[in-house]
């Protein structure tokens, strides 16, 4: 008699290819994970459907037999030792804590294909939504609050909120960019635009921007001496009404 070989998980969200073909179909799962979800609401010795009373239920409610059954051959039937990967110690001895690899900044938290260079955003996972630089300098801070991500550093004249995380971060990003000094973003173009600055040119100031006895044009008019009620004799003839 020839019994047919498991080549496949039993467990039917998954389905996958087992490592090797097993004869005992108890054992024809892939995975801890796949063992435990079909046998979440079966007995596990003969398989028919139960519900369970306590997380560590393994058989059914008045099953006898497989209780009995169970306690002879308990290895049939749980899920094999040698699936289970081994927790291994390390023979590495303490090491100083400056030493262990740990990274900070952009060597920790490489910065998305979305973000800028050199900067990088806090954990969320524990509640650190700030952008900050290269030497870890805080540019930005947004803070979630009543379902919305505000704004808080830098500080706007109205409050700016956004629904979602990533349209926040794009958003404190570009207000991070907006409050930087030219200094800092581009040293050679802030010195030469302050050097054009001081330095005088060369046709000196616009004539509108420093009025002058030379720069002034010269009118000889002056008021008439006669009374307002008469028309002043040095209006032009076709200017006055007919």
């Amino acid at each position: 008699m020839t019994i047919a070989l498991r080549q496949r998980c039993r467990n039917q969200h998954c389905r996958s290819k087992l490592p090797a073909p097993v004869e005992n179909h108890h054992h024809a799962f892939c995975t801890r994970g796949c063992f435990e979800s079909f046998y979440r609401n079966r007995c596990l010795v003969c398989e028919d459907s139960m519900r369970r009373k306590r997380e560590s239920q393994k058989l059914g409610s008045g099953h006898k037999l497989c209780e009995r059954e169970y306690r002879k051959f308990p290895r049939v039937y749980d899920f094999p030792a040698h699936k289970v990967p081994k927790v291994q110690i390390s023979d590495e001895g303490s090491r100083n804590a400056h030493s262990t690899g740990i990274k900070f900044g952009i060597e920790g938290h490489p910065p998305s294909h979305h973000c800028l260079r050199e900067w990088w955003w806090g954990d969320p996972g524990i509640g650190d939504l700030s952008l900050y630089d290269k030497g870890g300098l805080t540019l930005a801070r947004i803070v979630l609050e009543n379902g919305r991500y505000h704004l808080r550093a830098p500080v706007t004249w109205s409050r700016v909120s956004w629904p979602d995380l990533e349209g926040a971060k794009r958003g404190a990003e570009s207000f991070a960019l907006v409050t930087m000094s030219l200094d800092a973003v581009d040293p050679k173009l802030a010195a030469r635009i302050k050097r054009d600055n001081e330095t005088a040119h060369p046709m000196g100031p616009p004539l509108n921007r420093r009025p002058s006895r030379e720069t002034a044009v010269y009118c000889d008019w002056k008021p008439s001496d006669k009374g307002a009620t008469r028309i002043a004799p040095d209006i032009p003839a076709f200017l006055r009404r007919a």
